[in-house]
C-alpha cells in the first residue's frame, strides 16, 4: 500500500497526522478524529485481506464486539469500516508508549514490575471473557505499556487487537496459521496453549495459558518452551514438562512458580478457573493490589421526574468520541430528541439521511425489568433485527446483541450487563454500526451515571441556563468544579449540589471485589 501523506482526509472522518508503523498486514497512522475531536490510532488493512468479502464481513463483526470493551487496560476499538474504494480499516486508541516486547528485550522484567503488568492484562481478559470474546492471540507485541504519570511501576499496561488477530492470515507479523482437519488455527507459535495447536474448540483457559507463558518469559528472562521447528514446538507445548523456575532466581521470583505451572496446565480444566482467579493468585504473590476504582452513582434530580431525561455528558480522553448518558427509565430517541442520531460524513447527503429520521421517531422505555421499544408512527419505521416495530402494535422487546434500526440508514446496537435473574441492569448502551456513523455511543441509564476513576474521565453536568457542574476523578476522589470555581470540592455520600435551579443528590461508594462482599 502506498504511504497516505500527513492531511489526508480517510473515510470522511480520520486526518492523517502521521505514520506509526507498517508490515506485512497493515499500516497504522496517527490521525485526528473530527467527529470525536480526538487522535486516534487509524490501521489500513493490506489489499488482499480486504479483497476476501468474507474475512472482511467476519473483521467488521469482531470489531464492533471489541468495540464495547472498557477496561482502562483495554485498548480500545472505536471504528472499523470501509472505504468507498473496498479498503477495509479501524480505529483504536493511540497509546503512544513501549510495547511489552521492547521491555523483555533485555532479559527478565522487575517482579513488581511483572506481576502488575500481569494483573492489567488479566483484568482486561476478565472483561472480554464475560463478553464471550477470546483474544486468542495474547503475547508481549499486543501489550502496549503506556507511561502513567503517578502509577507505582510508571507504565500501564494495555492488552490491543482484540477479537482481530484471528481473523488475518498467516501473513500477521509473528503469528503462524496452522491448518488441521477441523480447519485452520492461528496464533503465536510460543504462546499457543495445546488446544490451539491441535485445532480444537477454544474458550477463556486458551488465553490464560498464553498469559502464562507471558508470566514465565518476563520472570525468567525466555519463554518456557523453545524448539526447531514448529512441529517439535507443538509437541513441546501439547506434551513436554514445563521447565522449572532455575535455582540461582530469588525468592521474590521463584514464588510465582506455582502461579505459573497451573496456568501452563495441558488440560484447561486443570488451570485457573477464570481470569479474575490468576489476577487474584498473580496479585498475592507478587504483593501488588490494582486499586478498586471508586464511582460516584445518583447524579439524579431530587424530584425524580420520569418524564423528563436528566442528561449529563460523560467526556473522557479514553472516551469512544461523543458518549451521552441519560439518566431516565424513557428514552426519545429522534432529530429533536435526546439521542439525534448524526451521520458522516458532513455535506448535503448526509443531512439527507439524518432527515429520515422522524422528530420523535422511536422510545424506550424498561418495564419490569426489561427494555423495550415502541415505535412513535415514524415516517421510515423502526426495527428490530430487521423485523418492523408497528405504530400500533405492541412494543418490541430488546435483548443482549439486538440490531435497532431506526429509519433506513441508522442502525444500532443494543447491550447491556447481564444479572443472573436475566432482568435488565442499571445500564444499557446502544452503539452506532452503520457505516454512516460508527462508533458513536448511547449509555442508557436507569437511575444512575456511573464515573470511573481513570485519567480523564468526568461527568459534565449543563443546565438550561448554561450553568456547568464538572465531577472528575481525580487522584483516587471524586471532586466537583462549578463555573469559574478554581478549587475542587471533594464529593461527599448524601451531599446535594446545586447547578442553576437544578438540585442534585450524590452518592459515592468504592467498588468492591467480590471476596469482599
Amino acid at each position: 500500500m502506498d504511504e497516505l501523506p500527513s492531511g489526508t482526509l480517510y473515510a470522511g472522518r480520520y486526518a492523517v497526522v502521521r505514520l506509526l508503523g507498517r508490515g506485512a498486514v497493515k499500516q497504522v497512522y496517527l490521525a485526528y478524529d473530527r467527529l470525536a475531536q480526538t487522535q486516534v490510532a487509524l490501521a489500513r488493512l493490506a489489499e488482499r485481506h480486504g479483497a476476501d468479502v468474507s474475512v472482511g464481513a467476519r473483521f467488521s463483526r469482531e470489531a464492533r464486539a471489541a468495540a464495547v470493551l472498557a477496561s482502562p487496560f483495554t485498548v480500545r476499538v472505536f471504528d472499523a469500516g470501509k472505504t468507498a474504494d473496498g479498503e477495509r480499516y479501524f480505529v483504536s486508541e493511540v497509546v503512544l508508549g513501549r510495547g511489552l516486547d521492547d521491555a523483555m528485550a533485555h532479559g527478565p522484567v522487575d517482579p513488581t514490575h511483572a506481576a502488575t503488568w500481569t494483573a492489567e492484562v488479566l483484568t482486561a481478559l476478565a472483561e472480554a471473557h464475560a463478553r464471550g470474546i477470546v483474544h486468542r492471540d495474547v503475547k508481549p507485541e499486543n501489550v502496549l505499556l503506556a507511561p502513567t504519570p503517578g502509577d507505582p511501576v510508571g507504565e500501564v499496561a494495555r492488552l490491543t487487537d482484540f477479537g482481530l488477530a484471528k481473523l488475518l492470515d498467516e501473513g500477521l507479523e509473528g503469528s503462524i496459521a496452522v491448518r488441521t482437519a477441523a480447519g485452520v488455527v492461528m496464533g503465536t507459535p510460543d504462546y499457543m496453549s495445546p488446544e490451539q495447536w491441535m485445532g480444537a474448540a477454544l474458550d477463556a483457559r486458551a488465553d490464560l495459558y498464553s498469559v502464562g507463558v507471558m508470566l514465565y518469559e518476563m520472570l525468567v528472562g525466555r519463554a518456557p518452551f523453545s524448539a526447531d521447528s514448529l512441529s517439535a514446538l507443538a509437541m513441546l507445548h501439547y506434551r513436554g514438562d514445563v521447565p522449572p523456575f532455575p535455582l540461582e532466581l530469588p525468592p521474590s521470583v521463584a514464588c510465582f512458580e506455582p502461579v505459573v505451572r497451573r496456568a501452563l496446565a495441558k488440560r484447561p480444566g486443570d488451570r485457573w478457573p477464570s481470569a479474575d482467579a490468576m489476577r487474584r493468585a498473580v496479585e498475592d504473590v507478587g504483593h501488588v493490589r490494582l486499586p478498586p476504582p471508586p464511582t460516584v452513582r445518583a447524579l439524579i434530580p431530587e424530584d425524580d421526574v420520569l418524564d423528563e431525561i436528566a442528561h449529563v455528558e460523560l467526556v473522557s480522553d479514553r472516551g469512544a468520541g461523543p458518549i451521552q448518558v441519560l439518566a431516565s427509565p424513557r428514552v426519545l430517541i429522534g432529530r429533536a430528541g435526546h439521542i439525534a442520531p448524526r451521520c458522516l460524513p458532513p455535506g448535503v447527503e448526509s443531512d439527507l439521511r439524518e432527515r429520515s429520521i422522524s422528530r420523535r421517531h422511536a422510545r424506550i422505555e424498561w418495564r419490569g425489568g426489561h427494555a423495550l421499544v415502541a415505535d412513535l408512527h415514524s415516517a421510515t419505521g423502526t426495527t428490530v433485527n430487521g423485523r418492523r416495530v408497528a405504530p400500533d402494535g405492541a412494543p418490541a422487546r430488546l435483548e443482549r446483541g439486538d440490531e435497532l434500526g431506526v429509519g433506513p440508514h441508522v442502525r444500532l446496537l443494543f447491550d447491556h450487563a447481564t444479572t443472573p435473574s436475566g432482568a435488565l441492569p442499571a445500564w444499557a448502551r446502544l452503539t452506532r454500526i452503520d457505516r454512516h456513523g460508527a462508533g458513536i455511543l448511547h449509555v442508557l441509564v436507569l437511575t444512575e451515571a456511573t464515573l470511573a476513576s481513570s485519567p480523564g474521565a468526568a461527568i459534565l453536568s449543563r443546565d438550561a441556563g448554561g450553568q456547568t457542574l464538572l465531577l472528575r476523578a481525580r487522584a483516587g476522589r471524586i471532586v466537583a468544579l462549578r463555573d469559574d470555581s478554581e478549587l475542587p470540592v471533594e464529593l461527599e455520600d448524601a451531599q446535594v449540589l446545586t447547578v442553576g435551579d437544578a438540585r442534585w443528590t450524590v452518592a459515592v461508594r468504592e467498588r468492591r471485589r467480590p471476596s469482599d462482599r
